[in-house]
């Protein structure tokens, strides 16, 4: 069985895989230590909407990059 460093280690590495910076990492942690669940639950729904968020702003960009290229091949500029 694993230790708790080692399980706090892969709970660090999950949250870095996330995207989380050093602070809102060791917030998660502090969290989990305190066995505040729901506040840790609402944090990450909360990132999770914010990265959301930023798929969808960088979605609309690549849509918006296709149709401008489209409209030149069909106008013949390209």
């Amino acid at each position: 069985m694993a230790n708790a460093a080692d399980k706090t280690a892969v709970m660090i590495e999950n949250l870095r895989d996330m995207g989380l910076d050093d602070e809102m990492t060791e917030k998660c942690l502090m969290l989990i230590g305190e066995k505040r669940y729901a506040e840790l639950e609402k944090l990450l729904k909360t990132y999770r909407q914010s990265l959301l968020d930023s798929v969808h702003k960088y979605n609309d960009r690549i849509d918006c990059l296709d149709y401008f290229t489209y409209t030149l091949r069909k106008n013949g500029g390209i």
